[in-house]
């Protein structure tokens, strides 16, 4: 079923995303507003070979190294791989062919069980763009525009979109699940530097309950314009 709109809600690991989108959802509910929450980021269908690397990788960097070091460590590694295999202008077409083919059809194959009208996305194609814009070392701008003529244009692209914005620092504090500050810092500018008249930016250190009411409350007026509008 295709949604008649679709929320984006995201930013960097433990910003409160995945508990603002469902707040999100159960507000919508109980003001009589069809609506789910779905999640999309995308996953490589090698994500098994991808994820054997880097533990190999963070396996090396242990061997010496605290737990919090090896990950940065691991996650340096890793980068100077994709850098240098970045340099090379075919794998660079191969590479965003099959990823923007392999997440098309991940899109295609999820969007079958959509039910509601609204859906509120935690995660999509901005967290895609943000992923090869530092896999390509491009600003944001200059990959949206490579996306546009992809399979990715062919997907439904977001009505609203809200990012919570928090410190690097903050989310690795919140998290402590492995994933390094340099990762984070890297990915915090990047969702910070999205602009325009349908994009809501909240500062994610805010209380709980404020942010779910000023995201309600911004989604509401939206969903009632649209409304008005048919």
């Amino acid at each position: 079923m295709k949604p008649e709109i679709i929320i984006y809600l995201s930013g960097i690991d433990g910003c409160g995303k995945t508990t603002q989108a469902t707040k999100l959802v159960d507000s919508l509910k109980e003001s009589g507003v069809s609506a789910e929450y779905q999640w999309l980021r995308w996953e490589p269908s090698i994500v098994g070979i991808l994820k054997l690397v880097k533990r190999l990788l963070g396996k090396n960097a242990r061997q010496s190294s605290s737990a919090a070091a090896s990950n940065e460590k691991a996650d340096s590694k890793w980068s100077n791989i994709k850098k240098k295999l970045m340099k090379s202008r075919l794998f660079r077409n191969m590479w965003l062919k099959y990823a923007t083919n392999d997440y098309y059809r991940a899109y295609k194959k999820a969007i079958k069980d959509w039910q509601a009208g609204i859906i509120i996305m935690d995660r999509y194609i901005f967290d895609f763009t943000v992923d090869q814009s530092i896999n390509f070392g491009l600003p944001v701008e200059d990959m949206q525009k490579l996306l546009a003529s992809s399979s990715i244009s062919k997907m439904h692209q977001p009505d609203y979109n809200i990012i919570i914005n928090i410190p690097a620092e903050t989310g690795y504090r919140r998290k402590m699940d492995g994933t390094s500050v340099s990762y984070l810092q890297q990915r915090e500018k990047l969702y910070n530097s999205m602009q325009g008249k349908n994009v809501l930016h909240i500062d994610g250190t805010n209380n709980i309950d404020e942010i779910q009411a000023t995201i309600y409350n911004w989604i509401k007026d939206k969903v009632k314009a649209e409304n008005h509008g048919k």
